[in-house]
Parts: C-alpha cells; structure tokens; sequence
C-alpha cells in the first residue's frame, strides 16, 4: 500500500538508494562515496534505516521585473531524510518513523526564487519551495500499515507531499511552479501537526482522509501553537491498471478526486473556504500525460482573503523520460490556466517547462523556462519568461 507522494521522504531516500543511469564519473569519485554507500546500505539491511543527504541549488532570471528592482533571484536547499521502518519490516503492517531537516536561503541575490514572482506580477510564486528557513526540524512522523489495507500517519507533516498525488511534485527534481508542486486551488498546509488514515478496500482503490493546522508553519508549528483552525481533505484514488505496476511503487495511472474544507484563520484574516479537484495522469511507455482541475468555493470580493490564490484552475502537460536515451533524463512541460479569487485581477495563462539529466551518479542538473502570459499584477506587461537552471547533488 503506497502512501506516499514523488516528493515524500520516502519516495525520495528510496530514489536516492537506487542506482541511476549516469553520463560520465568524476575520477576518483566513485571510490572515495564507497565506504558511504556501503554503510548505508548495511544500516538499511540490518536496521531497516535508510536516510539521504541532498543539496540543490537553483537560480532563476526574470525578462521583466515592472513591479519591483530585482530581477533574479538564486537559493539552495539542504536536505537531511530519511526513514526508519521499527517494527514487522517486510510484512505489510510495518511501522515507519519519518524525518527530515533541512535549511533554504538566498545567495548572490537580495531575494529567493520563491519572492521573485512579486517582482514580474504573476498570480503565483515561480519557485514556491525555494525560499529562506533557518535549519529547522520539517518533519517527523510515526506511519503504521496493516495488511497493506488500513495505515495512519500522525506528527509534523509536510501536507503537501501527503496529499493531492501528482507524479512529478518533486520541487526538487521535476517542475518548480507553485502550482504544479501545491496547488493553486488547494490551501494545503505548510510542515505542522495533524495526521490521516488510509484505506484500501479494494486493491485499486485508495481512500484518505487527514486532519491538519491550518496555521502550520515549519519554524514555529508546536503542540501549543495549535488553536484548532484546521484543514481537513478526503480523497478517493483508482489506479487504472491500464499499465503493470512495480510492487511497492505509485501506480502507472490514476484519477484522483478529492475534497476539502478549511476553517476561517482569524490571527491571518484569511477566509475560510471548501474546494474540490480532480488529477488523471496515465504513464504510457517514455510518455505520462496529465490533466489536473480545481475549483475553491472562496469569497472573490475585491477586499477578500480567500484561502488560494485561484478561485477555477486547469493544468494539462505531458513528461518525456529517456529524451537521448538515458533512462533518467526527463522533460516535462505543462500549461496552466487560473482564475484568481481576487475578483480584480484578470485571467492568467502559463507554461512551465523543464529538463532534467544525471550527470554523474550523484549530480543532477537541468534548466527550467516559465512564460507567464499577461501577469495578472502587472496590467502593462503582455508576458514574461522566466528562466532558471537547477543543480542537485545527492549522497
């Protein structure tokens, strides 16, 4: 029973551990990362322990920045995960503690990628995950299955990579937009306390239903920080079965429909609201197209604080795996259309694209291209590009 998300703790050590199709070795490279792959793979062989540390590094450069003086923008990201499985490995009804920790800040740049959207005027961040964080403890969970057909997860969560599956939500391998990574038309919670329960009654299909801080905030989210404004979702996934599926792996395809609510966050002066959205990718060979749509039932006044930053969002693309051959190399490109909850603010359409390649058996490189159609913010501007290159090493 799959719980999680591409861009999860689990998924990304398990990727992390695998051996990846690679263009070329550093010298001498391979045989000093040895003695480390070989005690990893001894912790997780005896111990059921498997971690990872990743550093990516991603720097963006806007065409047009009307709206403010910068114009680009460039931060990493220190990334320490990993998973230890305590009880009943192997069985179906193992228990699983879940960690990470990691640190973000901007450098050569007065500013993130993730604020440069503020620059440009569009709806939404161009680079949402890629922002400023002190070290900081993201997430640490305990999950149990039982029989591969009920599981629960419960202690600081990172919502976003629990719910609204989508294959290629991983910031720091596949697209970076906010909406592609959370989505535009779901409030989902930042790293903070909640949980859910899973359930699998029939072998392909999956429900879920989770409860969270609607406050959450991954450097000051405590037990005494909650105040019981929650956001709460229940989804429903059908795997298609129109292609095999790798044992222990998300399925080759998927419609997912799922609904949600959130309370009214006084402390912010941010609305409440409920939305629904559906996703339907299917993988077909090299190609994965998908379809993701979203509507949010929030107050579209002027003066209004909705919860999302679009009131109707649809997404449509398509990823290309082995683009020259390598079995690792990906494009992906997707087309987004929002209509903002601000009721002042017009239609936005955009396109985000990226490739990735492994260079090396550790290091990951790729550009990303987003033209943004008319930014919404910016009434004089007919569109922007933005583009950006991303480098990630991984041991």
């Amino acid at each position: 029973m799959v719980i999680n998300n591409p861009g999860s703790i689990v998924e990304r050590v398990k990727e992390d551990y695998q051996d990846e199709d690679y263009l070329f070795t550093i010298p001498g490279g391979s045989k000093l990362l040895e003695p480390w792959r070989k005690f990893k793979n001894k912790l997780a062989e005896e111990q059921g322990l498997k971690f990872g540390v990743s550093y990516t590094s991603y720097y963006q450069k806007a065409s047009e920045n009307n709206l403010g003086p910068e114009d680009d923008a460039a931060s990493y990201d220190l990334d320490i995960s990993g998973n230890w499985a305590f009880t009943q490995r192997g069985t179906g009804s193992e228990g699983l503690l879940g960690f990470s920790f990691f640190k973000r800040d901007s450098y050569g740049s007065k500013i993130p990628p993730q604020r440069l959207f503020s620059q440009v005027g569009s709806l939404y961040s161009s680079a949402a995950p890629y922002g400023e964080n002190d070290f900081v403890l993201g997430e640490l969970w305990i999950q149990k299955k039982f029989n591969n057909k009920w599981g629960f997860r419960v202690g600081k969560l990172f919502p976003i990579t629990a719910y609204d599956f989508f294959p290629f939500k991983n910031f720091r391998t596949d697209f970076v937009d906010f909406h592609n990574i959370t989505n535009a038309a779901i409030p989902l919670p930042g790293n903070g306390y909640g949980g859910f329960i899973q359930y699998r009654p029939m072998p392909r299909l999956m429900l879920r239903f989770g409860v969270h801080d609607a406050n959450a905030d991954v450097e000051k989210s405590g037990i005494d920080t909650w105040d019981g404004e929650t956001f709460k979702i229940i989804e429903a996934h059908w795997d298609t079965g129109l292609a095999p599926r790798i044992p222990g792996r998300p399925p080759a395809g998927a419609i997912a429909v799922r609904l949600w609510q959130q309370d009214e966050r006084d402390d912010a002066g941010i609305d409440d609201g409920w939305g629904i959205s559906t996703t339907v990718n299917q993988k077909l060979g090299r190609y994965t197209p998908f379809v993701r749509l979203g509507y949010a039932n929030v107050d579209t006044d002027i003066n209004a604080n909705a919860p999302t930053p679009a009131e109707l969002v649809a997404s449509t693309g398509i990823a290309i795996d082995g683009i020259f051959g390598q079995a690792n190399d990906r494009i992906g490109i997707a087309y987004t259309w929002s209509d903002p909850a601000d009721a002042s603010l017009d239609h936005e359409n955009m396109i985000d694209a990226y490739y990735r390649v492994q260079l090396t058996p550790t290091i990951e490189f790729g550009p990303t291209v987003e033209y943004i159609l008319e930014p919404v913010r910016d009434p004089e501007e007919d569109s922007t590009f933005i583009l950006g290159a991303r480098a990630r090493i991984a041991f």
